[in-house]
């Protein structure tokens, strides 16, 4: 059953901040003053300590409030909480773990924040870390500028290897195993995606092992994935069956080749397991079914555009299947909560297709065009 509540939503700001050699002191960085600026409409929470902070800032409702985790700090001795004030209503702390602080700002007003900076004062040795609470009611008028370049909104991107461990998936006898196949794919995707610093790139196995459906969207979930690409290689009964093809979430199952493909991709992986992703029938109530109705609308528009983009963007580098844009029920299409498409790279029971599959240099021309789609549709 589905959970609506405490649901974090609008925003997940994680800023990597890195020093001109891209790491961190391992000295931990003395919080010495939080203080604020600015009015009811858009207060400035600004944190002062004598080195950078890595930090991950989150926004969440019911209650209102402002997460905001500091890795690998202390604080000052005379160190105190400023009073609430305008939108921040009270003030939470603990040390989350070992290494990590978490301040907690609960609101009176919805979570919305904005101009994460990182700044050093031009003399002195004091580091600032900085961002804008903004009311909803009226537009911030709070000086955007001295933003440091390096801090950007980071999209998240799921690369879900299919099968692995126990479940290989399909296979040519004796030449290749699906699940071999999309592992090293996938890691070479990565490895090209992490180029970007924009981007951050996880994968839902990094090894052969065997990962549920549930546990591959679970993961994406906890990582709040902006795209779900999941990885597959096909079969069929006829060996001049070829070429890509890419599957978004089936509406009313009107493809019935591609639903017998989802049977059996789902049956491949639920042994022991009840999943079956987080269709409409597991709202709880017409509100709900509304807001879930229109998230799960909103996310196959944005899953059927990927779709789109990426098959426009392979069909120079490799054969497409007949009508390679369907759709099916895929368990891990069937979250709500992202972006999501399930590629087939090709038929392991074609000759061409299978002498690809198995070529490096085909793999990281694919994984180049891979990387073009994602770059467009994030544009």
């Amino acid at each position: 059953m589905m959970i609506f509540n405490r649901k974090k939503i609008i925003i997940f700001i994680i800023c990597a901040l890195f020093t001109t050699e891209n790491v961190f002191s391992s000295e931990r960085a003395l919080i010495s003053k939080i203080r604020f600026s600015g009015n009811n409409n858009a207060l400035r929470v600004i944190i002062d300590s004598n080195n950078l902070i890595k930090h991950e800032i989150s926004a969440f409702t019911n209650p209102s409030r402002i997460v905001v985790d500091l890795y690998n700090v202390k604080f000052s001795e005379d160190f105190s909480f400023p009073k609430a004030t305008g939108v921040i209503k009270g003030i939470r702390y603990a040390d989350f773990n070992a290494n990590t602080s978490r301040i907690v700002f609960d609101l009176n007003v919805s979570p919305n924040v904005k101009n994460v900076k990182v700044l050093k004062p031009s003399a002195g040795s004091i580091r600032r870390l900085s961002f804008d609470i903004i009311s909803n009611k009226k537009t911030s008028t709070i000086n955007n500028k001295r933003v440091n370049k390096n801090y950007k909104l980071r999209k998240t991107i799921i690369i879900d290897p299919g099968h692995g461990g126990k479940d290989p998936g399909t296979s040519y006898p004796k030449v290749v195993s699906e699940k071999d196949i999309v592992l090293r794919f996938a890691r070479i995707l990565k490895k090209y995606l992490s180029r970007n610093n924009n981007y951050r790139i996880f994968l839902t196995r990094e090894d052969d092992s065997f990962v549920s459906l549930s546990d591959r969207v679970s993961f994406a979930k906890s990582k709040n994935a902006d795209l779900f690409i999941s990885i597959h290689a096909d079969a069929s009964s006829s060996s001049n069956t070829r070429g890509l093809s890419v599957y978004t979430l089936s509406d009313k199952g009107l493809d019935k080749e591609a639903e017998k493909l989802a049977a059996i991709e789902n049956s491949y992986a639920m042994v022991g397991s009840s999943y079956s992703g987080n269709y409409l029938r597991n709202a709880r109530n017409p509100s709900d079914f509304v807001k879930y109705q229109r998230k799960l609308i909103d996310n196959r528009f944005k899953s059927t555009k990927f779709a789109s983009t990426l098959t426009s963007r392979v069909k120079s580098k490799t054969p497409l299947l007949n009508n390679p844009l369907r759709s099916a029920g895929f368990a891990v299409l069937k979250s709500d909560e992202f972006p999501s498409i399930l590629v087939e790279l090709g038929f392991v029971t074609n000759e061409y297709d299978r002498k690809n599959l198995r070529s490096g240099n085909w793999l990281q021309s694919m994984s180049s065009q891979f990387v073009n789609a994602i770059n467009e549709y994030f544009k």
